[in-house]
């Protein structure tokens, strides 16, 4: 049986997504596709993948990723879905471990793509801010303040999480450093 369910993942988020998608798979629903809001399950043995989501530097038809892609399949790792660069893989649990990042600096890397993101929202909001909010104090001085105050707690709710990246990465970097 297929079963489509709704639900917003912010991609700074993508560990707390993961999270989610292994405990559905512990209930023997298994990820068959994914996109903006959804994700598609079919029912099956619990317990049977571990899943992985990596924001890859390109779209996954570009050559070097679907060089990547091959690597991966060849690996035992099944591309479930792509949305955008994001790609959900999977790999069965009955074939160990499965982790995307061998080493530090492949974490630190994919971190930094995901910050990417971030800053651009954080770009975005401050744009909107200072070119949309005064351009409304025109028409309506209320609403130009219901606005403001939206976009700010937007760029609040964009900015902690990217903290939150900036220290992942000095903690990794520190790792790295103390391994050396």
């Amino acid at each position: 049986m297929r079963k489509t369910v709704h639900k917003v993942f912010w991609a700074w988020d993508f560990q707390k997504e993961e999270d989610w998608l292994n405990a559905q798979a512990a209930k023997g629903m298994n990820l068959v596709a994914a996109g903006p809001l959804s994700y598609a399950f079919e029912e099956g043995e619990p317990g049977v993948y571990t899943y992985r989501l990596e924001l890859l530097d390109n779209l996954p038809w570009s050559v070097g990723e679907r060089e990547y892609l091959r690597f991966m399949e060849d690996a035992g790792i099944e591309q479930v879905a792509s949305m955008g660069r994001w790609v959900y893989f999977r790999k069965r649990t009955d074939g160990g471990a499965f982790e995307l990042f061998s080493d530090i600096d492949s974490r630190i890397k994919h971190l930094r793509r995901i910050q990417l993101i971030a800053l651009f929202a954080l770009a975005a909001e401050f744009f909107a801010m200072v070119v949309g909010v005064p351009n409304l104090v025109k028409g309506s001085p209320e609403m130009a303040l219901v606005v403001a105050v939206l976009v700010a707690a937007l760029a609040l709710a964009t900015a902690l999480p990217a903290l939150r990246i900036v220290r992942e990465i000095r903690r990794l970097k520190a790792e790295r450093k103390v391994r050396e």
